[in-house]
């Protein structure tokens, strides 16, 4: 007898199930807790102008925030990772559960009472997914791997960020290494950037979900769904 096929339905973090992104909630606990802040005032000072320029289009967007992300993980550094859940936790409560999407998440709770399989897919820390795993009810994080050494971050990721058509690739090796038996022609994605079209493209039932002005555009050009107070 054939086993019967799963479906899956996978979740974009920052800016989907949540109006916020978390090098926002890092920077918010680092300056309001003192530790730091050199590191902070540097990151900010090196980021900011690669992010004014990409809104001048002097340069690529998908580069800037590749940089954006993959830097973030200098202020975990020396950190042990017991510090770092801990930071994690301090930042969903003081500053993620302001902003959570509950429409966003009524989707969620929908899909886990189906029975379908929940993956948190993000280019956030796989670690700090790993704090509101339980709390959203998925069953699989995918995300950004922080290097550590001796169970101490070293501030670098372990290659790639977890972006663009890396999201796709990650979400296809995950699904295989944990030998889940997913129909992705009936699943459902849902995600908010033009960045994310390669994991919206990978499943039978796309959503656009907030979704900024690119993705908004392609959504209403494919016929995708979309979830918005600003789709009409």
């Amino acid at each position: 007898m054939v086993e019967k096929a799963n479906i899956a339905a996978v979740f974009d973090f920052d800016g989907t199930l949540y109006k916020g992104h978390l090098f926002n909630g890092v920077i918010k606990h680092h300056l309001e807790h003192r530790v730091k802040r050199l590191a902070v005032s540097s990151y900010l000072i090196t980021h900011l102008p690669l992010w004014l320029l990409s809104k001048m289009k002097l340069t690529g967007e998908e580069n800037v925030k590749v940089q954006w992300g993959e830097d973030l993980a200098v202020l975990f550094k020396g950190y042990e990772k017991q510090e770092g859940l801990k930071i994690f936790e301090w930042i969903v409560e003081n500053y993620f559960n302001q902003l959570i999407r509950l429409d966003t998440l009524a989707f969620l709770q929908q899909h886990k009472g189906a029975g379908h399989v929940i993956f948190l897919l993000s280019g956030t820390f796989t670690d700090f997914l790993e704090t509101v795993k339980q709390k959203l009810g998925a069953d699989y994080t995918i995300g950004t791997e922080l290097e550590s050494i001796n169970n101490v971050y070293t501030g670098k990721i372990i290659k790639p960020l977890c972006f663009g058509i890396n999201k796709a690739k990650l979400l296809k090796e995950t699904i295989n290494r944990e030998h889940l038996n997913v129909d992705l022609s009936h699943s459902f994605a849902y995600a908010d950037s033009i960045f994310d079209v390669p994991v919206l493209e990978l499943v039978g039932n796309p959503v656009a979900t907030h979704p900024d002005k690119k993705l908004l555009d392609l959504a209403r050009q494919q016929g995708w769904r979309i979830i918005s107070n600003d789709a009409s």
